[in-house]
C-alpha cells in the first residue's frame, strides 16, 4: 500500500497545484505554520456520491485547522481511504493557497473492477471445484490479497490431491474501462508420493505399528485400491495419530521431537520422504482408580464399566471409549443416560505418581433424573403417524434412556420407508429444565420402498416373462376407499407382493403374498403367501411324448417378538401346504399326485440397522421344519443354521462375515422324496425354471444354477447337507432417495452332499470376484456381479463350459443373500 503525503509550503504558491510536500529550497519551508481548509475537492472519480463518500471517509472538512508541514490528520485521511479497499492510489495535494488558508485536492485511482477470472491448464471437474471457493467476485474491486488468496488456494487443492509442486501464474489483462481480466494458469507438476517413512527413537513400539496408525506411509504392493499420495492435511493429523497409539499401549508421556519432510527423486519420479523423531518415555501402570461425587452407582460398578484394574497397563483408548461411549453401550456415560441422568458429566484426571505409575480420579457429576416429554414426528406424508409410533421406544412420561433413542432410530431404518440420512441424524432434542423433560422429534424423508419388476429370461422353453409388483407400504384397510388411491392405498406399512411369469400357453404361473406386521395392534407379524403353476409340453422324461406338470402351494405364518435374552429376538410359525400333479413331465418328482405339509418353527436375532444394506449388526437364524409321514404325504425333517454379521471398518466402509448350514434327513428311514439344496446360480436364473419344484435353492456368485452337488442321470438333484461361507468388503458409495449403491469385493465357498457317508467340509467350490447393489425407486434391488471360480466342475448348460474363468451375473428385486 503507497501513502503518498504532500505537505504545504509556507511561501506563496505558484500558479496551478502545488504539491503540499513540495520543497522551495527554502528553510522557511520546514516551519510549521497553521492553516484553515478552504475547500476540499476529490478528483480520479466519476460518481458524486463517491467522491462524497470519500471525502467523508478522509474525516478532514472546510473550517478545519491542520498544521503544515506534518500534521498526522492528512496522513490518517490517506490510511482511512485505503481501508475503504477500492483505491490503488491515494494522494492528498495542495490547490492553492492564500495566507491563513488552503484549498485541497484528494487525488485516488480506483481499484480495477473484476471483468471474469479463469483457471487454464486443469481438467473441467476440478475448474469448478476453485470457481466455488476463490474469493472473487465479478464487478467487484480486485484487491491483491484476494489474489494471493486464490493462489493459494490452488496450491493447496492440488497438494491434496498430491501434487504440492503446483505453481500458479497469474496473467492480468486490464480493459480500456479499467476493469480486469484474471487468467490463473496452473501447472500442475509431478504426482508426489509418499517413498519412505523413517521413524528415530522407538524402541518399544515398532515401525510396523507407528506406520500402522499412519495415513501417511509408502503403498504396499498389494494394495491396489490405494494411490500412493502425499496428503499435506493427513500427513499434519498423523503425529496425533501416533501419540494415540503410544497412550493406548500405556506410554502416557509420549510425544514428538520433530516432524520433518522433503523431496527425493526416483528416476523421473519426486517422492515424498517423512521423518519423525519420537520421545517413548515409560510404560506407565494404573495405581489407584478414585471416583468421587457418584451416589446412584458405586465405585466396583463404575471401575468395571471402565474396563480398567489396578495394575492394568494405561490405555487412553480404552479409558475414553468405556468412559463416554463404546459400541455396546456399557460405558459410564451409557449407563447413567439409560437411566434418566442426560446431564451426567465424568471428567478424568491423570496424575504420575511414583515413576511408571498413574493415578485416575473421575469427578463425577450426575445431575437429575429427566423423562421424556413430547414425540412428535415431522415429514411423513405416506407414512401413517401409527405405523412409525409403534416402532419407537421413546414414550413420554418414561425416564430418559439414550439406548431407547438408538434402538428407535434402528427400528424406522428396518421398515426402509424413509431415506436413511434424515434417521442417521437422529431426533431433534429440545431439554425444558424447569419440568426436566426432553421433548423429540424425529424429522423424516419419504423414500419409495415399492417395487415393479418386468424382466425375462431365455432357457430351454424359450422366453419366460415376469411381471411383479411389490408394496411394502401398502393399506388393506383402505382398499374400497377410492380417495385413497395415489395410485394405490399405503401407508398403514403392510406388504403385499404380485407376480405373475409366463411362456404364453406352455408355462404360467401366479403368485400372491400378504404380510401384516402389527397384528391386533402388536408386534407379531401374520400373513400368507399361495401360488400355482401350470406346464404343458413336451415332456422331460420322454421326447415323444408330451406331459403335464401342476402345482399349487398355500402357507400362513405367525411371528412374535421375544424380550429375552433381548428385543432383537423373534420366533415364528410356518404353516404350509404343497400339491404337485406330475404327469409324465419331471423325472426328478415322482409321477403323479404328491402332497406335503410342512410346519416350520424359526427362532431369529436381527440386530442390522439396514434391511438391504446392513453396515452394523447380526443376523441368526435357526429354524427346523418337518414334514410329517401322514398318510401318503411326503415327509421329511430339515434343519437350518444360518448367520451373518457386520463390522464397520470406516465411516462407509465396513465387512461382512456369514455362514449357512442346512441339513434334510428322513423320519421314517424312507429316501426323502425330492426335498433337496441346489447350489449355484443367480435369483434371475430361476426365473421359469422348472427343474427344481420342490427343491431350495441356495444361490452362489460365479456358478450356474445346479452347478454343485450330487447328479442323477447327469442332471443336478441336490443334496442333503448344505455348507456355505461368504465374506464381502461393501463400500457405501452413495446412500440418497434416488439412489443407493454399495460395490464390494467377495469370496464365497459352498457344497452339497447327498449324506454323512459323502461328507467332505473342506470339499468346497470356491469363487471371489466384485459386484455392486443398487437401489432404485420403482426397480428395488439391481446386483451385479462378476465372478471367478476357482474350482472346475462339470457343466450343466451351454451358459458355462465348466472351466476357471469370469461370470457376469445379474439379478433384481432380490439379492444372492438369500
Amino acid at each position: 500500500m503507497l501513502l503518498c503525503l504532500l505537505l504545504l509550503p509556507v511561501t506563496p504558491p505558484a500558479a496551478g497545484q502545488t504539491p503540499l510536500a513540495s520543497a522551495d529550497g527554502l528553510p522557511a519551508a520546514l516551519r510549521p505554520q497553521t492553516f484553515e481548509i478552504l475547500g476540499i475537492t476529490v478528483e480520479g472519480i466519476g460518481s458524486e456520491y463517491t467522491r462524497s463518500f470519500v471525502q467523508q471517509t478522509s474525516r478532514l472538512a472546510v473550517g478545519q485547522k491542520i498544521t503544515l508541514p506534518g500534521d498526522p490528520a492528512l496522513a490518517d485521511a490517506i490510511r482511512a481511504i485505503y481501508r475503504l479497499g477500492m483505491f490503488s492510489d491515494v494522494k492528498i495535494k495542495e490547490e492553492r493557497r492564500f495566507e491563513q488558508g488552503v484549498y485541497l485536492v484528494i487525488e485516488v485511482r480506483e481499484v480495477p473492477k473484476l471483468a471474469d477470472y479463469s483457471f487454464s491448464g486443469i481438467k473441467g471437474g476440478d475448474r469448478k471445484k476453485l470457481q466455488k471457493q476463490a474469493p472473487l467476485y465479478k464487478g467487484t474491486p480486485v484487491r491483491p490479497s484476494a489474489i494471493e488468496r486464490t493462489v493459494q488456494l490452488v496450491k493447496d487443492f492440488y497438494a491434496e490431491k498430491g501434487y504440492p509442486l503446483a505453481s500458479v501464474e497469474v496473467v492480468r489483462t486490464v480493459n480500456p474501462d479499467n476493469s480486469l481480466l484474471l487468467d490463473f494458469q496452473v501447472e500442475r507438476g509431478p504426482r508426489v508420493g509418499v517413498g519412505e517413512v523413517i521413524i528415530h527413537g522407538n524402541e518399544q513400539l515398532s515401525d510396523g505399528d507407528l506406520l500402522g496408525s499412519m495415513k501417511t506411509k509408502p503403498k504396499k504392493w498389494w494394495q491396489f485400491w490405494r494411490k500412493n499420495t502425499f496428503k499435506p492435511d493427513e500427513f499434519a493429523e498423523d503425529p496425533q495419530r501416533i501419540l494415540e497409539k503410544y497412550n493406548e499401549k500405556g506410554f502416557y508421556d509420549a510425544r514428538i521431537v520433530r516432524d520433518t519432510t522433503y523431496l527425493r527423486m526416483e528416476g523421473d519420479d519426486p517422492k515424498m520422504v517423512v521423518e519423525l523423531t519420537v520421545h517413548e518415555g515409560p510404560r506407565y501402570h494404573i495405581r489407584n482408580i478414585v471416583w468421587e461425587g457418584n451416589t446412584v452407582y458405586p465405585d466396583a460398578v463404575l471401575t468395571e464399566a471402565l474396563g480398567l484394574e489396578r495394575g492394568d497397563v494405561y490405555n487412553a483408548k480404552r479409558l475414553e471409549e468405556n468412559l463416554y461411549g463404546n459400541k455396546n453401550s456399557s460405558d459410564v456415560m451409557s449407563r447413567y443416560m439409560n437411566r434418566g441422568y442426560m446431564r451426567a458429566n465424568v471428567q478424568p484426571t491423570v496424575r504420575v505418581v511414583e515413576g511408571d505409575s498413574l493415578d485416575l480420579i473421575f469427578d463425577v457429576f450426575e445431575g437429575e433424573v429427566y423423562e421424556f416429554g413430547t414425540i412428535e414426528i415431522a415429514g411423513n406424508t405416506k407414512t401413517k403417524e401409527h405405523v412409525i409410533r409403534r416402532e419407537l421406544i421413546t414414550f413420554p412420561g418414561e425416564t430418559f434412556s439414550r439406548d431407547a433413542i438408538q434402538e428407535s432410530i434402528r427400528r424406522l431404518m428396518q421398515l426402509n420407508y424413509f431415506a436413511q440420512e434424515s434417521l442417521a441424524k437422529g431426533p431433534d432434542i429440545r431439554i425444558d429444565e424447569e419440568a426436566k423433560e426432553v421433548d423429540l422429534t424425529y424429522h423424516l424423508e419419504e423414500a419409495g420402498s415399492d417395487q415393479l419388476e418386468l424382466s425375462g429370461t431365455w432357457g430351454r422353453f424359450g422366453l419366460v416373462l415376469q411381471l411383479r409388483f411389490s408394496f411394502n407400504n401398502f393399506s388393506a384397510q383402505n382398499l374400497f376407499n377410492g380417495s385413497a388411491w395415489k395410485p394405490l392405498p399405503s401407508g398403514d406399512g403392510q406388504k403385499l407382493s404380485l407376480a405373475v411369469q409366463t411362456n404364453g400357453s406352455f408355462f404360467q404361473q401366479y403368485s400372491l403374498s400378504f404380510t401384516e406386521p402389527w397384528f391386533r395392534g402388536r408386534p407379531t407379524p401374520v400373513g400368507f403367501s399361495a401360488s400355482f403353476s401350470k406346464i404343458t409340453g413336451s415332456s422331460l422324461v420322454s421326447s415323444t411324448n408330451t406331459g403335464k406338470l401342476l402345482t399349487s402351494s398355500v402357507s400362513a405364518f405367525y411371528e412374535k417378538r421375544l424380550k429375552w435374552p433381548d428385543d432383537f429376538f423373534s420366533t415364528s410359525t410356518t404353516l404350509g401346504y404343497q400339491y404337485f400333479d406330475n404327469d409324465n413331465w419331471l423325472s426328478s418328482l415322482p409321477q403323479g399326485i404328491s402332497q406335503q405339509v410342512t410346519i416350520r418353527q424359526t427362532l431369529a436375532r436381527n440386530s442390522t440397522n439396514h434391511p438391504i444394506f446392513p453396515f452394523t449388526g447380526s443376523k441368526l437364524r435357526l429354524s427346523l421344519e418337518i414334514a410329517p409321514p401322514v398318510g401318503r404325504l411326503i415327509q421329511y425333517h430339515k434343519w437350518r443354521l444360518d448367520s451373518s454379521w457386520n463390522v464397520p471398518l470406516s465411516s462407509k466402509l465396513s465387512i461382512g462375515f456369514g455362514m449357512d448350514y442346512g441339513f434334510i434327513g428322513s423320519l421314517t428311514g424312507e429316501e426323502v422324496a425330492f426335498e433337496r439344496f441346489i447350489v449355484g446360480g443367480s435369483p434371475f436364473e430361476t426365473q421359469g425354471f422348472y427343474s427344481f419344484f420342490g427343491k431350495e435353492i441356495i444361490y452362489m456368485r460365479a456358478y450356474p444354477i445346479g452347478a454343485l452337488g450330487p447328479r442323477r442321470n447327469g442332471d443336478p438333484f441336490g443334496g442333503r447337507i448344505l455348507n456355505k461361507y461368504a465374506a464381502e468388503l461393501r463400500w457405501m458409495a452413495v446412500q440418497s432417495q434416488q439412489l443407493s449403491a454399495a460395490p464390494y469385493l467377495f469370496v464365497e465357498a459352498a457344497n452339497t452332499w447327498d449324506g454323512f457317508r459323502s461328507y467332505n467340509p473342506s470339499e468346497l467350490f470356491r469363487s471371489a470376484g466384485f459386484g455392486t447393489r443398487l437401489f432404485l425407486p420403482i426397480l428395488g434391488m439391481v446386483e451385479l456381479v462378476y465372478g471367478y471360480n476357482f474350482d472346475e466342475f462339470a457343466p450343466v448348460n451351454s451358459r458355462h463350459d465348466g472351466s476357471k474363468k469370469w461370470t457376469f451375473q445379474f439379478t433384481l428385486g432380490q439379492g444372492f443373500n438369500n
